[in-house]
C-alpha cells in the first residue's frame, strides 16, 4: 500500500480519529486509526472505541491498494507537524507504516487493518438533510448540563426528540436542566426520544465544524448517524429511560425579574470568587434590583446591586453560580428573566425573547 494525500485533507480525518481512538482499552486496536486505500483516488481513515466511530473517505492519489492500522494519536501528531503540503504514506514489512514528506521521514508500527473492528456502515441508512447551525446551538445549549456521574448512565447524555418538523434536547445532571427546542425541518422522526452519549454528542459537534450549510442525520436503532463533508459517525445510544423532564420544569411560579444578561454575569463570576462547593451565592430580590453576595471564612465576602425589572416581594434564594453562569453562556438575548416561587424551589432562567429554551437550577440551602 502507498498513497499521496494533501496534509489538510488528511488533518480532516486524522483529528477525529485520534479523539474518538480508546488509548486507555485493554484493546490495543482501539487505539488504533484504519488506513485503506479504495481505487485509484480514495483513502478510508477510520477508527472506533465501539461505541462512537468514524470513517472518513478523503481525496488521495493511490499507487498501490491495501490496509494498516496504526497509533491514531501519533499519526495525527505527526502528520500535524510535516513540513509541506503532501503527505506521502508507505506500508512496509511487518506492518510498518513509513510517513514522510520533503526530508523528513517517520516509521510507525503497525498491525494488520484485517484485525480492525466492524464499524457501523452508513451505507445501510437513510439519511435525512438538516440544517447544520440549528443542531449545533442545540448541542451547545444542552452539552454543558450533561452529567459526568457515570453511575447514573441514563443522565450521560443528552435525549433527543424529533417529530420530523421540530427538534427537542435535553440534559440534566440532577442539580440543573437545560431544554432547547428548534424548528429542525428534515429531522428524522422519532416515534420515542433517544439518548446520545455525552462523547458522542462531542464528536457529533466537532463534525459538524466540518459541515456547509447542511448535515445528513439518521436514526437506525441502536445508533444515530450523522454525516458531513464527506465525514460519517456512528455513535451508540444509551439504552435507558431518561427521567420525566417535564416534571422537573416548574409550571407555576409568582415572581418574575428580568434583569440584564450581561450585567448578572459579571455578577455572579465575581461572586463565584468568594464561593466554594458548599457555599453558594446568595441572589436576594428587592424593588428594582438584585443583590448577589458570597461570602467565604476563608478568603472573604463580596455584595453587589444590579438593576432589574422586579417589583414583587422580597425573596432570597441561594444557588451554585457555576450552573447559572453556564446556563447564560449560552443565552443569546440582552435579557434574561428569572422565575421563582420560594427559597427551595427550583429556579427558572430562559432569554427574555426566546422562551424555547429554558434552564432550571436547584437551589441550596443558605
Amino acid at each position: 500500500m502507498e498513497f499521496h494525500i494533501s496534509k489538510a485533507e488528511f488533518l480532516k480525518g486524522l483529528r477525529l480519529a485520534q479523539s474518538i481512538s480508546d488509548r486507555k482499552s485493554t484493546m490495543p486496536m482501539l487505539a488504533n486509526a484504519l488506513l485503506r486505500t479504495d481505487g485509484k483516488g480514495k483513502l478510508l481513515v477510520a477508527a472506533t472505541d465501539l461505541n462512537v466511530s468514524v470513517s472518513a473517505e478523503l481525496k488521495s492519489r493511490n499507487d498501490s491498494e491495501g490496509g494498516i492500522t496504526v497509533a491514531a494519536k501519533a499519526l495525527n501528531d505527526i502528520v500535524a507537524n510535516m513540513p509541506g503540503d503532501e503527505i506521502t504514506v508507505r506500508k512496509a514489512d511487518n506492518n510498518w507504516a513509513e510517513i514522510s514528506a520533503g526530508k523528513v521521514d517517520y516509521r510507525l508500527v503497525g498491525m494488520p487493518d484485517r484485525d480492525f473492528p466492524k464499524i457501523p456502515d452508513h451505507r445501510e441508512v437513510e439519511f435525512s438533510e438538516v440544517d447544520t447551525t440549528v443542531l449545533r446551538e442545540m448541542i451547545d445549549k444542552t452539552l454543558f448540563s450533561v452529567c459526568n456521574d457515570e453511575t447514573r448512565f441514563h443522565l450521560n447524555g443528552v435525549l433527543f426528540e424529533s417529530d420530523g418538523e421540530t427538534g427537542r434536547m435535553v440534559s440534566t445532571d440532577g442539580h440543573r436542566l437545560s431544554k432547547v427546542e428548534r424548528k429542525l425541518a428534515g429531522a428524522p422522526s422519532l416515534t420515542a426520544g433517544i439518548i446520545i452519549p455525552k462523547k458522542g454528542v462531542v464528536e457529533i459537534k466537532r463534525a459538524l465544524d466540518l459541515a456547509d450549510k447542511t448535515c445528513q442525520v439518521a436514526v437506525k436503532t441502536p445508533y444515530i448517524f450523522v454525516s458531513a463533508a464527506g465525514v460519517h459517525l456512528a455513535v451508540k445510544l444509551i439504552e435507558s429511560q431518561f427521567p420525566p423532564y417535564e416534571q422537573v420544569i416548574p409550571k407555576e411560579h409568582d415572581k418574575t425579574v428580568r434583569v440584564d444578561r450581561h450585567a448578572l454575569l459579571d455578577s455572579l463570576k465575581r461572586a463565584q470568587l468568594m464561593s466554594s462547593e458548599t457555599r453558594g451565592v446568595k441572589l436576594s430580590l428587592d424593588k428594582g434590583l438584585v443583590r448577589i453576595a458570597s461570602d467565604n471564612p476563608d478568603i472573604g465576602e463580596v455584595k453587589e446591586e444590579i438593576e432589574a425589572d422586579y417589583d414583587g416581594v422580597e425573596l432570597a434564594i441561594g444557588f451554585n453560580p457555576k450552573y447559572v453562569i453556564e446556563l447564560l453562556g449560552q443565552v443569546s438575548t440582552d435579557d434574561v428573566e428569572l422565575l421563582l416561587s420560594g427559597e427551595l424551589d427550583p429556579v427558572l432562567v430562559r432569554p427574555a425573547e426566546d422562551p424555547a429554551y429554558v434552564g432550571v437550577v436547584m437551589p441550596m440551602r443558605i
